[in-house]
């Protein structure tokens, strides 16, 4: 991310979510909310967010499906316990702008997908969104 000193960078981070607060984040992801504070959310850009794994339904219901599937298990968690993580890459607009804009952004979300999957081979999905 700039910080005003002309360094670009780039941060991902895992966020952790308990199921109370999954559905906000699929809302959030999936713009499925009426409004966003948010300012970088331009609605109207929504049809150019790119999904490198599309969601095959409700995002608890998926994870309920890998429950059930045996794929993952949920034995000794609390009932409050984090048991969603999301990806998540903060990145810089201009470094993306000055280097090829959208398509080059696309490229570069894209192997980081592939990337995380060889490294981490779960079952979520990675969205890039196309701000200003």
């Amino acid at each position: 991310m700039a910080r005003g000193d002309g360094i670009h960078r780039t941060s991902a981070r895992n966020a952790k979510m308990t199921a109370a607060k999954v559905g906000n984040a699929q809302a959030h992801n999936e713009r499925q909310k009426e409004s966003y504070v948010n300012q970088d959310i331009v609605p109207e850009r929504t049809p150019m967010n790119v999904h490198f794994k599309s969601p095959s339904g409700d995002y608890t219901a998926m994870f309920d499906c890998l429950v059930a599937s045996g794929t993952i298990s949920t034995r000794g968690l609390k009932a409050d316990a984090e048991k969603f993580g999301e990806l998540v890459f903060d990145v810089n607009s201009a470094y993306f702008y000055n280097h090829g804009g959208y398509d080059f952004a696309k490229k570069f979300y894209a192997d980081a997908y592939k990337a995380a999957v060889k490294k981490y081979p779960v079952h979520f999905s990675l969205h890039e969104y196309r701000r200003r």
